[in-house]
């Protein structure tokens, strides 16, 4: 027997089941717009603008003394320990600073003087360009020492451990199409051949479960300003497993790192844990954005907001094969959620041009080349009636060709 086509009503029905739904009233969201570019950018707490305008005030006034009420030494610390659940990691564990690339540049750094007998670094093919980079130019300065290795496939990743790969740097979700990896399985298979992990979490953290702690990873990056919602450009964040955070000293020392910061000594001695890869001085207004937050995460319970991403995005899924599939549209991320990460993924005719289009009707998407569009979802916010309508709005491009339009023909990315 066919299944009951899904209708409006069976997005209302779902949306005031939702324990979760009253967490939109925390954020300040435009009117007619349905944002689903989770996975470029989180929505912005209300509660930023005030934070924002106390920490201008401080500055036009100079106030030494405001700097020390916003606790802005400690801040890293607070706000790594705020996303830590969502991160399946422990207080103490996470630090938020600097940016994805450098971050990666420390981990794998890190890992690598502990593997030092060993010369392989091993990715994937179509991990996000610039954690390949940073990981080429480790290579590049090695003078021939080490060796970049790519797979493409969770399977090749788990076959091609062995006892020359120093450390595995991979990325948890890939970006484009949404698949996740199982992080426990590829860790372990690591683990048994003495190589360690670093993982890239930017497109599950905040959206669906990461378990840093449960899987045994050795470190992790990631983006705080998507699903975790750390503003425009904000500070990425950072995890190092206890038992090897202190093995050897930082690539990148800072004396944010130091173990007393304001004995100012002229030799470095570094931070027990993982608040020795703060180095430099905190992006004091950059974490003021995120601030906020703090009043935010610890109040989500972990495993609701990952159920509440599974409804939307299996409601989306369904949604876009029941209304869009006639029109070319196919879906390309996983339709297990185990093996799906912060967006969904979809292919259509004219996909850039269609994402130009959406925009003009009021939907926020991002487009990836040849032909991939992505519907980032953020739990914090996204409703099923959002995911209704801009599968609506999406039918309606296709349906009409309004994307071959000629001003839909320059294409952002």
């Amino acid at each position: 027997m066919l299944a009951k086509p899904l209708t409006l009503k069976d997005a209302l029905d779902r949306d005031a089941a939702d324990p979760l739904a009253s967490l939109r009233d925390l954020f300040e969201l435009k009117p007619g717009t349905i944002f689903m570019d989770a996975n470029s950018i989180g929505p912005m707490p209300k509660a930023v603008r005030q934070s924002a305008s106390g920490l201008l005030d401080d500055w036009v006034a100079l106030r030494r003394r405001g700097w020390s009420n916003r606790q802005w030494l400690d801040m890293p610390s607070k706000l790594g320990d705020a996303l830590a659940p969502m991160l399946g990691a422990g207080p103490g564990e996470v630090v938020v600073c600097d940016s994805t690339t450098v971050n990666q540049f420390k981990a794998v750094s890190h890992c690598l003087a502990i593997n030092a007998s060993r010369g392989v670094i091993l990715s994937q093919n179509g991990n996000f360009p610039t954690d390949v980079h940073v990981l080429q130019a480790l290579v590049e300065a090695s003078r021939g020492r080490l060796t970049l290795r790519f797979i493409d496939t969770e399977d090749e990743a788990v076959a091609a451990m062995d006892e020359t790969v120093a450390v595995a740097a991979l990325s948890h979700v890939d970006y484009r199409s949404g698949e996740r990896w199982d992080m426990t399985r590829v860790t372990d298979a690591a683990h048994a051949k003495g190589i360690l992990t670093v993982w890239d979490t930017s497109h599950s953290a905040g959206a669906v479960p990461v378990d840093l702690n449960g899987s045994q990873t050795d470190m992790a990056i990631g983006c705080g300003y998507k699903y975790l919602c750390t503003g425009p450009g904000g500070p990425a964040y950072m995890y190092a497993r206890k038992e090897i955070a202190d093995a050897v000293w930082p690539a990148l020392a800072g004396w944010m790192g130091h173990a007393d910061v304001f004995a100012f000594a002229r030799d470095y001695a570094p931070h027990p844990g993982v608040k020795r890869f703060i180095a430099g001085t905190p992006a004091v207004a950059a974490n003021e954005l995120a601030a906020p937050l703090l009043d935010i995460w610890p109040r989500i319970e972990p495993s609701k907001l990952w159920a509440r991403h599974k409804s939307l995005t299996d409601f989306l899924i369904a949604l876009l094969e029941q209304e869009c599939a006639s029109l070319g549209v196919e879906v390309t991320s996983p339709r297990d959620h185990s093996r799906r990460g912060g967006n969904v993924s979809f292919r259509s005719p004219g996909a850039g041009s269609v994402v130009e289009a959406l925009i003009d009707l009021g939907v926020v998407s991002s487009f990836r080349k040849p032909d991939a569009i992505r519907f980032g979802v953020s739990p914090l916010v996204i409703s099923h009636q959002d995911i209704h309508e801009a599968v609506a709005r999406l039918k309606r491009i296709l349906a009409e060709e309004t994307w071959k339009q000629p001003k839909y023909k320059k294409v952002s990315v």
